[in-house]
């Protein structure tokens, strides 16, 4: 039953740096979420079920998500910045490390509170609509009504659809700020599903376990050839001039080199 039971990993439970009502948020967001693992829940809906305030909920989704258990990610209309929707993923494996050193909070506007938004859960006169690890800043998507997405593999369950994201998120945010340029006009939550997608497929077609994928894309992020071959992840499983899938030459290159 949606929202009736949530869940409070050891990690955070135990975490001293997380104020006890952030706790409770991340366990409440838990307990709200849809089939795809995300939350869309505003801070009006957070305020009234925690009997606190709007201003108190932004402060702890900020927290939460400095922290790292947190990805937010708002929706944007394309050409008007016109607010459509907020998705919270829940992050189970967050380091509960700030990297914001000149500030612990940042203000409300930056969490896409509930402002000129009607007091009720329903949409307010800016209409409402996802998504996706390790990431301290709230990203914004751009949405085009026109377009129509990649769909998440229907197969992928809310916890792997979790696990995805944030291996996904990480490599990509990093990718990007190193190869700024070849991101301008890549379409961030189609990017982000089209990859999602091709993870799933590695582990599930190919056999590779999760724990093993994550380690190989941290170390490509290192590796000072392969780190500039792979920009993208849609597309580790095409085919290399080898005849071998990329993910393959990948694999057998951070084999060896563990080897040694």
């Amino acid at each position: 039953m949606n929202g009736y039971f949530g869940i409070l990993p050891q990690n955070i439970r135990h975490d001293k740096n997380l104020k006890p009502l952030s706790k409770l948020l991340y366990c409440e967001i838990t307990a709200n979420l849809n089939d795809d693992g995300i939350c869309t829940k505003r801070n009006v809906y957070f305020s009234k079920v925690m009997e606190i305030t709007k201003a108190y909920v932004s402060r702890c989704l900020t927290e939460l998500r400095e922290y790292g258990f947190i990805y937010v990610e708002i929706e944007l209309e394309q050409g008007t910045e016109r607010f459509i929707k907020r998705y919270i993923t829940p992050i189970p494996t967050g380091n509960g490390v700030n990297p914001i050193t000149s500030h612990t909070h940042v203000p409300v506007v930056n969490e896409v509170s509930d402002v000129n938004r009607g007091e009720n859960d329903s949409t307010p006169n800016t209409t409402g609509k996802t998504l996706l690890l390790h990431n301290n800043s709230i990203n914004k998507i751009y949405t085009n009504k026109q377009q129509v997405y990649t769909p998440i593999n229907k197969k992928i369950t809310s916890e792997q659809l979790s696990m995805l994201t944030g291996i996904t998120t990480n490599f990509l945010l990093k990718q990007q700020k190193n190869f700024k340029h070849m991101f301008t006009h890549k379409d961030e939550k189609e990017l982000l599903n089209q990859s999602i997608n091709e993870l799933y497929n590695i582990i599930t077609i190919d056999n590779i376990d999760y724990k093993l994928v994550d380690k190989v894309l941290k170390w490509v992020l290192e590796h000072k050839f392969w780190h500039s071959k792979i920009i993208f992840l849609h597309t580790l499983r095409e085919q290399s001039h080898n005849g071998n899938k990329r993910f393959h030459n990948i694999l057998t290159d951070y084999q060896s080199q563990r080897e040694k």
